[in-house]
């Protein structure tokens, strides 16, 4: 079966490019990030209270059992999303904890009664349930091929990696507010700012079919060498600023003299040119690509260029549905594939301009082989 089979319909499925062109899929995003943003900050919260405001560790593992049942309750409110009520089964529960968690602010005594606390732990136990299994949901309502739909849930699975950077800024609000409600406060916050993404977006399944996009450019060829040895400037100068200060005992950072200044200007004037290079490559080979021959699976140049700059683990997604893309043009023109897309996920992860290269090359011979 094709990468790019959709899961069951007769209509068209949604593909990673079409989901990545809503509104609808970024709100799904930020709303996640930011209910795990804020719940991974408030776990913090507790057993911090339970040290400076005197809550028992009974009370707080209290509410970790409630936020156990949450999860229970969220899953439930998440399948209520598959029977077409995805925008009332999300916001509800947000706007319920919303509420459960003001109260707390206007009484933080409750904090003390482990039926309340509870009762806490529940609300925020099901929204963060609820966010993840009903995105998921939601996507597979757009009948996308394998590959996107792991792209999709891969990119929006990172809101998790960048949640865990919530403890050190409630550590860092903690040095300034003992109580410790300060936290409190930023977990509503979060949940105000889900609500405030949610709510734009009239609709939060993919059923219909999705939007057409076309944004060419002309075709061109480059080297890959080329194309890989500028994204490779800055670290290969870093590599050699390194050599020099360890065999020529070149004065370092903590003491640096006028060669070890030369060679930090030439480092950062490398890292701003690979950076602005590698948005003008996504750019253009994502308009190229389109110039070459229409596809729904290319996203606009723009946006490409956005998501591969700004968006975690954005770029290694990108450059394997380029991959796939041109390994399925090869195969309409009767030739093997143009390049091994499990090799092409291990580069872009760890050596991104080796990935950059290949699926340049790849491009090349597509457009040798005309349409």
């Amino acid at each position: 079966m094709s990468n790019t089979t959709p899961i069951a319909s007769t209509n068209p499925g949604f593909t990673m490019a079409d989901f990545l062109s809503t509104y609808r899929y970024w709100a799904l995003f930020f709303a996640s990030l930011f209910v795990a943003f804020g719940a991974e900050g408030l776990n913090f919260f507790l057993p911090l209270v339970s040290n400076l405001a005197g809550v028992s560790s009974e009370n707080v593992g209290i509410f970790f059992l409630g936020t156990i049942l949450g999860l229970v309750v969220g899953s439930f409110a998440a399948f209520i999303v598959a029977l077409g009520h995805a925008r009332a089964a999300m916001i509800l529960p947000i706007l319920v904890s919303s509420l459960v968690t003001a109260g707390v602010l206007a009484m933080p005594a409750v904090l003390g009664s482990m039926v309340l606390l509870f009762l806490f732990g529940v609300a925020v136990g099901t929204v963060r349930a609820v966010l993840p299994l009903a995105s998921a949901i939601i996507i597979v309502g757009g009948r996308p091929g394998k590959l996107d739909f792991a792209s999709v849930l891969v990119l929006m699975l990172t809101t998790i990696l960048v949640s865990h950077f919530a403890p050190l800024g409630s550590g860092i609000l903690s040095v300034f507010d003992k109580s410790g409600l300060s936290i409190v406060w930023v977990y509503l916050g979060c949940l105000v700012l889900t609500i405030l993404v949610l709510l734009p977006a009239r609709r939060l399944d993919f059923d219909g079919a999705p939007r057409h996009r076309h944004q060419p450019l002309p075709p061109r060829r480059r080297s890959p060498a080329m194309v890989a040895a500028i994204l490779l400037a800055p670290p290969i100068l870093f590599l050699l600023m390194g050599l020099a200060a360890r065999f020529l005992q070149v004065p370092t950072f903590g003491n640096a003299g006028p060669l070890a200044l030369v060679l930090s200007f030439l480092l950062f004037c490398a890292t701003v040119g690979a950076v602005i290079y590698l948005a003008y490559w996504v750019y253009h080979i994502h308009g190229e690509l389109a110039g070459a021959q229409a596809s729904q699976r290319l996203l606009t140049p723009r946006a490409a260029t956005l998501i591969a700059i700004l968006a975690p683990f954005g770029l290694p997604i990108l450059l394997v549905t380029l991959g796939d893309l041109l390994n399925d043009r090869a195969h309409d023109k009767g030739q093997g594939a143009s390049v091994s897309l499990p090799w092409l996920a291990v580069a872009g992860f760890l050596l991104p301009p080796l990935a950059i290269a290949l699926v340049q090359n790849a491009a090349n011979r597509s457009y040798a082989g005309g349409n």
